[in-house]
């Protein structure tokens, strides 16, 4: 996002050094929008020159109030004016708000001029200069001078992260740096003195990194002579003639040097047989893990299909209008009160929307209604119904059935499969009813039979 900032309108971009009543002001931007500085948790211009950075002034966010959206002024301190020499100078502004913080501009930052007064021109102004540069002229021009009475001198007592920080009180001279800038207490308050900053050293020798690293082992019937063998890059196993395993690590560096350091262990003694351990039936019961997998063996009976006469062939439904009942299977099995069971049933070629449902009802066929919620399905899929059983007395037997789910004014049809009835409530892999599975205890009396009467089987 292209951030701008600008001089309104009519803005002078020039200032003299002590002229504190001259006021910028600035525009904020984002892509050609005005910015509603209103909702900012804090405004800093920033100011710097070629050499970069020199320090920073707070706005407040109340001064916002009178003024159009995304404009505010900018008036220069008396301090932060008087320590800029005149020429040429950059502003760049950070916004703070709920989401982060904003910098305008995104390109080259605002410039503006700072011009000399008429002071300027006797010499009454001295400009910033290096730290040890200016004690450099101090101590020459005290050589040229008698010695006066002691004064209150420069004292430095550290170093503070913020002017807040600074202590409230303080002996005359007293020097804290903020940062790369040195406040000094005189006359009852802290005075900005400018930016402190030595020389730039010269630039040390380059580091030595580590390229890579190489980890070998070799085997030893001693655990304090290096072995002279060959190194394998995989583990070895230990014998019982060379106990000891050697992992040599080698530090290979920058400079094409390296260094190696070793690292021995041997494998232990066999420990005692430990005592034979017991196993705490009760707790094991308890446990969430067996309870769980009891709920699966009491909520299934390994797959077994109850239904008789299912099939894997895919079997059409057609009817020319009205409900189109399909009854699965065998339709009456015997139901007990209380158990889970699980139907299932694969659909497909559905022209008009179908269901499976079950119903319970006596053996003298009296119906009570529906088991369970019934299974909808207008695509080819698996229908699925899961219910718990429960029953009034003498009501003890189900019916199953797949059925249009509502009145056909016109044909409907659909394909159905591999019905299946479980118990529990998992719906495992379709097979056929056990009695309905030849065996092969089933297939030899067969075939005894066969043969007793004089046939032949093979």
């Amino acid at each position: 996002m292209t951030k701008t900032l600008d001089f309104a309108y009519g803005t002078p971009q020039e200032v003299k050094v002590g002229d504190d009543e001259t006021t910028f002001t600035l525009v904020c931007k984002n892509e050609d929008r005005l910015v509603d500085l209103t909702t900012a948790t804090s405004i800093t211009v920033k100011i710097g020159d070629r050499s970069g950075y020199l320090r920073g002034q707070q706005i407040s966010i109340d001064s916002l109030a009178k003024l159009p959206t995304g404009q505010f002024n900018f008036s220069f301190g008396k301090d932060m004016l008087a320590n800029l020499p005149t020429g040429n100078y950059f502003l760049e502004v950070w916004v703070t708000d709920a989401q982060g913080t904003s910098i305008y501009p995104s390109g080259i930052p605002l410039s503006f001029t700072v011009t000399a007064n008429i002071e300027n021109s006797s010499g009454a102004s001295i400009t910033t200069i290096a730290f040890d540069d200016f004690v450099a002229a101090m101590n020459k021009a005290a050589s040229t001078i008698a010695k006066g009475d002691p004064g209150e001198g420069l004292d430095i007592k550290g170093q503070v992260t913020s002017v807040s920080a600074l202590p409230t009180t303080a002996n005359e001279g007293n020097g804290y740096l903020v940062n790369e800038e040195l406040y000094v207490y005189t006359n009852g308050v802290w005075k900005d003195c400018g930016p402190i900053q030595g020389p730039q050293g010269i630039q040390g020798k380059t580091g030595t990194g580590i390229s890579s690293t190489t980890i070998q082992y070799q085997i030893s019937n001693s655990a304090t002579t290096t072995p002279t063998g060959t190194w394998s890059n995989s583990l070895i196993a230990t014998t019982q003639d060379n106990p000891f395993l050697w992992t040599q690590v080698t530090l290979n560096y920058d400079d094409g040097t390296s260094k190696s350091f070793y690292l021995v262990s041997s494998k232990g003694d066999k420990g005692d047989k430990g005592d034979t351990g017991t196993v705490d039936n009760a707790g094991l019961i308890s446990a969430p893990a067996f309870q769980s997998l009891q709920t699966q063996v009491n909520n299934s009976a390994v797959g077994t299909n109850l239904a008789l006469g299912t099939s894997s062939d895919w079997q059409k439904v057609s009817a020319p209008s009205g409900w189109g009942t399909t009854y699965l299977s065998n339709p009456v099995y015997e139901i007990k009160d209380g158990e889970t069971y699980t139907l299932q049933v694969e659909v497909r070629n559905i022209t008009s929307p179908i269901m499976l449902e079950a119903f319970s009802f006596t053996a003298a066929g009296a119906v009570i209604g529906l088991l369970a919620p019934k299974a909808y399905a207008s695509n080819d899929t698996k229908l699925i119904v899961t219910f718990t059983a429960k029953l009034p007395e003498g009501y003890g037997y189900f019916m199953p059935d797949l059925a249009f789910s509502s009145v056909l004014t016109n044909a409907g049809s659909y394909e159905f499969r591999r019905f299946k009835i479980e118990l529990g409530n998992k719906a495992t892999d379709w097979c056929l009813n056990p009695s309905e599975i030849l065996t092969q205890s089933d297939y030899a009396k067969i075939k005894a039979a066969i043969v007793a009467l004089g046939g032949a089987l093979s």
